[in-house]
Formats: structure tokens, C-alpha cells, sequence
């Protein structure tokens, strides 16, 4: 789909940071393996700082956290930067050191990736300025962003179809009368109503807008207003309500999943 191209071709750059933001459990390690093995296929020399190594990637160097012999994030980054590889992951940017490390790295021409705890694209953007980070370095170093929720699927043995509430056509953007599917919950899904889960993304490319609007230290709304409008973006909020008019997911869920974007 487009959001996998617009994530294709930020892989492409030679340096700067990708950050992949989100709430916990949300499928952030998740995304950043899949582009790792995306980098490792084109045979370049990556290495990964995490905590803990959740799975080991073939040509990839990973190495991992630990504190009782010292080896903390900001340690193995410094150490990774020595090897001069062309790939950092840096599993988590929790505060100003690792960042401000991240955005060094990338200014002296790695490709940078990271997971990053913001409530979504735009927000992340501002968050780096507001951990200490020069907006200018920030500026220099941002390549794009990626922010990320899972949805859970409802099951397909028990979902059935409602009259959605007026409350519920209003949160989705849609008119009332309409039906929409339900969870109900049978042997099948645990009881659970659903089964499987599906990935939501929406994704700020980095362009020199963008760039001017960091410098400027525009807010929040701004950087999102111009990704939609300019970059095409499909925010969060609308590609949940889409899994719902589909009837793929439900209202309650799409509720859960966009309560802070």
C-alpha cells in the first residue's frame, strides 16, 4: 500500500533518523525488525543496540544492554559509532542523552532507526525538541517518522451486525442509520470476540517544509495540518474508523486504539 512505499523509500536514505513511535505493545520492535531485514537484504553493514534482543537477524550485529557490567544504551551506541557501520537500531530513545547520541550519529551519516514513545507522528517531532535537542540538529538529523497502533480483528466465526449508536456515527464520520459489526465472543476467539490483530500507521516524511517548520518551532497542529494536506497522510484516527465501516474491527476498539490522537 502507500504507506509501505512511503516507508520504502525513507530506508533509501544514506543518513538520518527514523523514528517508529507508539504506545507499549503497539508493534513498534515488530516494525523496526521488518525494516532491518528490509536494510539486510541490501547487504549493508548494520548493528543494533537493544534491551533485550527479541530476535537475532541474520547479518545483523546486535548487541545488548547490560547494566550490571555497565553496557547501557548511551555505552553500546558510543561503541556502535566506533565500528562505523552504515545501520543503527537503537531499540529505545527513553532521554536527552540517547537522543542527542541518535541525532549526532545521524548528522555524520548513519541511518539511524528507533522507537520513540509519543502519541503520534507530529507529536514525536515536537517531543525531541522538548528532550533538549537543538531544534536546529533536529531539523538536520529528522528523517521521517512512523507512528503505529494495532487493532484487534473481530472474529469471524462470531462478529454480527448492530445498528451503530448516533454517538458512534459521529465518532466514525459517518451518517446514521448504518449498521456496523459487533464483537460477541464464542470457543473460536476465547471468548474474547476477536482474533487476530491488524496494524494502523500514519507516517511524516521529512521534506524541507517540514525542516523549516522544526527550525520555527511550529507546534503540533501545524506539522500535522501541513502532513495532510500536503503530504497526502492518512492520520490514525481515519484509518480505524476505515476498519470499522469495513467491518474488520469495532467502534469500541477504534475508541481504545485513537483515545490520544
Amino acid at each position: 500500500d502507500e504507506n509501505s512505499a512511503v516507508f520504502s523509500e525513507m530506508l533509501r536514505s544514506p543518513n538520518g533518523i527514523i523514528y517508529i513511535t507508539g504506545p507499549s505493545g503497539s508493534g513498534k520492535t515488530t516494525t523496526l525488525y521488518m525494516a532491518l531485514e528490509h536494510l539486510a537484504a541490501r547487504h549493508l553493514s548494520i548493528a543494533t543496540i537493544e534491551d533485550p534482543v527479541e530476535r537475532t537477524i541474520q547479518g545483523v550485529n546486535q548487541m545488548q544492554v547490560n547494566r550490571s557490567v555497565g553496557l547501557t544504551f548511551e555505552k553500546g551506541l558510543r561503541a556502535l559509532l566506533r565500528q562505523d557501520p552504515d545501520v543503527i537500531m537503537l531499540g529505545e530513545t527513553r532521554d536527552e542523552e540517547t537522543a542527542g547520541i541518535s541525532v549526532s550519529a545521524a548528522v555524520s551519516g548513519h541511518l539511524v532507526l528507533s522507537a520513540l514513545h509519543a502519541s503520534d507522528a507530529a507529536s514525536a517531532i515536537v517531543r525531541l525538541s522538548e528532550m533538549g535537542i537543538p531544534e536546529y540538529m533536529v531539523s538536520a538529523s529528522l528523517a521521517g517518522v512512523v507512528s503505529q497502533r494495532l487493532v484487534r480483528r473481530i472474529c469471524p466465526n462470531c462478529g454480527y451486525y448492530e445498528d451503530a449508536s448516533e454517538h458512534e456515527a459521529e465518532l466514525l464520520g459517518i451518517s446514521a442509520p448504518i449498521k456496523i459489526r459487533r464483537a460477541r465472543g464464542c470457543t473460536q476467539c476465547n471468548n474474547s470476540g476477536y482474533r487476530g490483530r491488524t496494524a494502523i500507521h500514519e507516517i511524516i516524511k521529512v521534506d524541507s517544509e517540514i525542516r523549516r517548520m522544526i527550525t520555527a518551532r511550529a507546534g503540533v497542529k501545524e506539522i500535522f495540518d501541513y502532513a495532510v494536506k500536503a503530504q497526502g497522510m492518512k492520520p490514525l484516527r481515519e484509518s480505524a474508523a476505515e476498519l470499522v465501516r469495513m467491518g474488520i474491527t469495532t467502534a469500541e476498539e477504534f475508541i481504545r486504539v485513537t483515545y490520544s490522537v
